[in-house]
């Protein structure tokens, strides 16, 4: 499978999925967020503290290590609560919107996700939303020597996906570009051109054909920077793949991923298991749900093997899709449907009524 871009999804929204309204209702409430710079944990904040770096950006928070502006990220939120549960309105709103709904609605028949046993706990496949500051500027990351400019590492899900761009804020300014001055006349991108006006995010995408080609690229360059590696560079989301890194794979390896900006009202559908990465160009409210296709499901069972031979205790060793579970009980609904048709036509040619 290939990723899909679909456009305009926010002329289909009817709710307002800025920052005020989440501000007036949810605003109080203390969340976990990630400083993209160092990857460290910030939860001593509010969503309030979040969405008014979000509309202002010289009110971000400053690092209390390097008193610098952090660039936070909120993702998976809410956390431990239904997306529906909490605000019934925006989930509604969102599924009304959503192209594909027979892959992407819980009860879609093409989500094998619906087939999993009512009496069983199921597994949570959002919707979440993921927000983070943005930057045009490359900022730097954990190595000081390396323009990272990334807020999600390069990393791969384990079920097909859509992500939605539901807001972009625009209040960025020299306020928020000039942490870093060495980078910010590094705004030439020699894919996508010029970026000082672009808004959204930037995505990286890669065939899921492509990984072993890319993990021996991450551990040569592993190995260059001395950085360790306990187990998989992606699972475990150590790199962001700057120019000279996608330039590497493409010249030495001949892999070239799908660079693209992903604009307010942009919904991008991905395969599972294609390695990705983002970079936030603007302040972005995104939501996200996961699924699972037919199409896919192989790709599934595979990365719930890979990844229950990571080290104990790593957050994806856990099986939470539970895929084995939900295919076993598709196909039992596929058994049934297959004989209830054929008890129906063998009825039919011999002139008995069919079962009720």
């Amino acid at each position: 499978g290939e990723p899909v871009v679909v456009e305009n999804l926010h002329r289909r929204l009817k709710q307002k999925w800025g920052p005020h309204g989440f501000l007036q209702r949810f605003g109080a409430e203390s969340v976990q967020m990630v400083d993209c710079r160092d990857g460290k944990s910030v939860h001593w904040l509010t969503l309030a503290h979040f969405f008014s770096g979000y509309l202002l950006p010289w009110t971000r928070a400053l690092c209390p290590d390097t008193f610098r502006r952090m660039m936070l990220k909120l993702k998976d939120w809410p956390p431990d609560q239904d997306f529906r549960s909490k605000m019934p309105e925006y989930f509604d709103d969102l599924m009304q919107a959503l192209p594909y709904p027979q892959y992407t609605h819980r009860d879609g028949v093409l989500n094998l996700a619906k087939y999993f046993p009512r009496q069983c706990v199921p597994p949570d496949l959002g919707p979440k939303m993921y927000n983070a500051f943005g930057q045009h500027a490359a900022w730097k990351g954990m190595d000081p020597n390396t323009a990272k400019g990334g807020h999600t590492n390069l990393h791969c899900d384990i079920s097909d996906a859509v992500n939605v761009l539901v807001d972009v804020g625009q209040g960025e300014g020299a306020a928020c570009d000039s942490d870093d001055e060495a980078d910010a006349a590094a705004l030439d991108d020699e894919e996508l051109g010029c970026l000082r006006e672009q808004h959204g995010a930037i995505w990286d995408i890669y065939r899921w054909e492509d990984t072993d080609a890319i993990l021996s690229l991450l551990h040569k360059v592993a190995r260059e920077r001395d950085v360790e590696i306990t187990s998989n560079p992606i699972h475990d989301q150590l790199f962001y793949l700057d120019a000279s890194l996608r330039r590497r794979l493409r010249d030495q390896y001949g892999v070239r991923g799908w660079r693209v900006i992903q604009r307010c009202g942009d919904a991008i559908f991905l395969p599972a298991g294609c390695p990705h990465q983002v970079r936030n160009l603007s302040s972005c409210v995104k939501v996200a749900l996961d699924f699972v296709s037919p199409e896919n499901a192989y790709r599934c069972l595979q990365l719930t093997d890979e990844f229950a031979k990571l080290p104990r205790g790593h957050h994806l060793s856990e099986d939470k899709l539970q895929v084995k579970t939900m295919l076993l009980h598709a196909m039992v609904h596929i058994t049934e449907a297959l004989v209830s048709k054929e008890d129906d036509a063998s009825a039919a040619a011999g002139g008995v009524a069919p079962k009720s």
